[in-house]
C-alpha cells in the first residue's frame, strides 16, 4: 500500500511539472484560454479612436482559444460598447451592453476557432460606443497550422 502512495505522488509531481495543467487545447472539442489583456477607454480615445491587438499565437486547425480583453472606462462619465462588425465568423463575441461606470471595467470575451482556415490569420472587430465617435478596433492575430 505504501508503494502504490509513492507511486501515485511521483505521477502527481511529474503531471504538475511538465504542464498538466496547462490550458492547452488538444483537438477541435476542446477550448483553452489565454491571458487576459487590458485598454483603457478615455475621453480622447472615444473621440479619435484607438485600437489594440489580440495575440492568439500559434493553434493547430480546428483549435478553439478564447482570450478576454478588459474595457477600462477612465472617462467621467458612463460609457456603452452599443454593437459590433467582424470580418470574420471564425470569432465569436460576447459582451454586455450594460454602461460602465467610471473607474469601472467590463470584459469582451473573444473565442477564435481555427476550423478551415491554415496559416497566418488577421481579423478586425470594431466595436461602437453610445458616444458616437470612432470605434475601438481589435485585431485578433493568430498563426494557424
Amino acid at each position: 500500500m505504501g508503494r502504490a502512495i509513492g507511486y501515485f505522488l511521483v505521477a502527481i509531481l511529474l503531471c504538475t511539472a511538465c504542464g498538466a495543467n496547462a490550458p492547452k487545447a488538444n483537438n477541435a472539442n476542446e477550448v483553452a484560454a489565454i491571458n487576459m489583456q487590458s485598454i483603457a477607454i478615455e475621453a480622447d480615445a472615444i473621440e479619435n479612436g484607438i485600437s489594440d491587438t489580440l495575440r492568439f499565437g500559434k493553434m493547430r486547425s480546428g483549435e478553439i482559444i478564447v482570450k478576454r480583453l478588459r474595457v477600462e472606462n477612465r472617462c467621467t462619465h458612463p460609457i456603452v460598447l452599443l454593437r459590433h462588425t467582424t470580418t470574420c465568423g471564425c470569432i465569436k463575441i460576447t459582451y454586455d451592453r450594460k454602461p460602465i461606470a467610471p473607474k469601472s471595467s467590463a470584459d469582451i470575451t473573444f473565442e477564435f476557432d481555427s476550423r478551415t482556415l491554415h496559416g497566418w490569420q488577421m481579423k478586425l472587430m470594431e466595436f461602437y460606443f453610445a458616444e458616437k465617435g470612432k470605434p475601438l478596433k481589435v485585431y485578433a492575430e493568430a498563426e494557424v497550422e
